[in-house]
């Protein structure tokens, strides 16, 4: 019995060992590249595992099999802190982000055929079209109700500003476009000295492999920018806006009998900021326990009190509509009529999509739902700015809870004026398992893309400033260097005049460009005269 067990086990290992080895690798590596692991050069050559595999040409079974179960493992793996919130939510969302990120597997294993007998040429198209297609995909997750683009391949970058400065002109796209194209070129580097050059005619074909300089070549584009702009010498006025961070790290703000602790310890950190004199104290989203048009003299006074502007991250209620809101609190006017509604709800967090609705129970399935209403455009606030020489105005762009992922967003907000992206954020819903440093790692690429700075303030995670270039410029630590914990500071945020280019930024034009290009070769090696000829 115990014999036949053995036999069973070594068969199966023989039948899928290589694939739970091929398909895992590729995973693994990505999930070390990823924030808060401080990996992110396993980036350039996560694919390798998966190239090597497919050369010995796996079944299509196999391939989707392997792919989608340690693609799903690995999404639980990047987000799993989404449990805290909603179990089944956790499942869902990952299993759909992994059966995305399988069709890339499957298209790169139908293609290699064509890479393995075809000429440069052919390769390089092949190079070209699995990079769009990774870009497309990406691109497609940021779409439809359940749209979420967490942790692009872009972001693994995000420590790493001098790979990042061409999202200016063509989005966060081009980097994770970059880093499937030098990827595939390393693999066709291998392939070229363990396989082609040994069949390979003549000193050229043997000796040279032109997909890893055109690798180099793009990796030195993607850099150029940063030094150009490191070595410039045109000076740029600036404006040096401070700003008070709160950090409460409020837990269960909604629990009877909370709202006088928390608005203690806000109050508590708004009048010690208030020593330090900043321009604008920050609260982080629905910090208030109560909506804020329906509380508002205990804030008001605050703000009185210590005679600087609040704004503040809250819940408005009003015509029977509760939004998740930022509003501006002034010393002399009080709460002003005009805030800022967050556009992009959490599917099942703040609302229930219309198709999801008829399901019984399933506000119990995932979590604590809430029943908010979306807004539906833009607000800029002007935040008052005094650097001791000079006063005036800075433009302020909000951006609540997760909005910050959606590329689309930010560049509206800059497009009507912003001089400033303001992320404000609650991430305290996710314990501390990473999820506040993958967060950042998407205001950095929005810093990059739109060439603003941008300031998070965090309920518990990751607050502090970035500046245009994508480089961290300052974080509120403990003593012990974690980003969770109960804090406050003042953080002097330093504003460029704004870039005016002649080429101008693609925004979403390069995701649209990869996608056409993605579908126009699907069609193409669908109807090739080589696919006739094998039908």
């Amino acid at each position: 019995m115990f014999y036949s067990q053995r036999l069973s086990i070594s068969a199966w290992f023989r039948e899928w060992g290589w694939t739970c080895l091929a398909s895992a690798s590729p995973m693994g590596m990505l999930w070390m590249a990823h924030a808060p692991r401080e990996t992110p050069e396993a980036a350039y050559v996560f694919l390798l595992p998966f190239l090597i595999w497919i050369h010995f040409r796996p079944s299509f079974r196999k391939v989707l099999i392997g792919m989608l179960v340690s693609g799903w493992i690995y999404h639980i793996a990047m987000v799993g802190w989404m449990r805290h919130v909603s179990f089944g939510g956790m499942c869902t969302a990952t299993f759909l982000l992994s059966c995305y990120q399988s069709v890339w597997f499957l298209f790169a294993r139908a293609w290699y055929s064509r890479f393995l007998r075809g000429g440069f040429n052919s390769r390089l198209l092949i190079i070209v079209g699995l990079s769009a297609l990774w870009v497309s995909i990406e691109w497609l997750r940021t779409l439809f109700t359940l749209g979420f683009p967490w942790c692009p391949l872009a972001a693994t970058q995000w420590e790493r500003p001098i790979l990042l400065q061409s999202a200016f002109f063509t989005g966060s796209w081009a980097v994770s476009f970059f880093l499937v194209f030098f990827n595939l070129c390393i693999g066709s580097y291998l392939h070229h000295l363990f396989v082609r050059r040994r069949q390979a005619v003549g000193f050229f074909n043997r000796s040279i492999c032109p997909e890893l300089y055109l690798g180099i070549l793009l990796l030195f584009l993607m850099i150029y920018p940063f030094f150009i702009e490191r070595g410039s010498d045109i000076p740029r006025e600036t404006k040096t806006l401070k700003v008070g961070i709160c950090q409460p790290y409020l837990l269960n703000k909604w629990i009877e009998g909370r709202a006088t602790e928390h608005k203690d310890t806000l109050r508590k950190q708004t009048e010690f900021l208030s020593l330090a004199a900043p321009d604008i104290i920050l609260w982080p989203e629905a910090s208030t326990p109560y909506p804020l048009n329906l509380d508002r003299i205990w804030v008001e006074d605050l703000a009185k009190k210590t005679g600087i502007p609040i704004l503040a991250g809250s819940v408005i209620r009003e015509e029977g509509a509760s939004y998740n809101a930022m509003v501006y609190i002034d010393p002399q006017e009080g709460m002003r009529p005009e805030w800022y509604a967050k556009q992009v709800l959490v599917p099942f967090g703040e609302y229930i999509p219309k198709p999801f609705g008829v399901i019984p129970g399933l506000e119990k399935l995932v979590g604590p739902v809430g029943n908010f209403s979306p807004g539906n455009q833009v607000y800029l606030f002007d935040l008052p700015i005094s650097d001791g020489n000079s006063s005036g105005l800075v433009r302020a762009g909000i951006l609540i809870c997760y909005e910050d992922i959606f590329p689309s967003l930010s560049r509206s907000a800059v497009e009507q004026g912003a001089e400033l992206l303001i992320v404000s954020t609650n991430d305290a819903w996710f314990a501390e398992e990473g999820c506040a440093e993958q967060h950042a790692s998407h205001s950095i690429l929005r810093a990059v893309e739109n060439k603003v700075p941008v300031v998070r303030c965090a309920n518990a995670g990751w607050s502090g400033w970035i500046d245009q270039r994508g480089m961290i410029r300052d974080v509120l630590l403990d003593d012990k260097d974690r980003v969770y914990f109960e804090g406050a500071a003042v953080i002097e945020v330093s504003i460029p005049q704004q870039y005016a280019s002649s080429f101008g930024s693609m925004g979403d034009q390069f995701a649209y460009i990869c996608s056409v290009l993605s579908i126009i070769l699907v069609i193409y090696f669908k109807v090739s005269p080589e696919n006739r000829a094998q039908a």
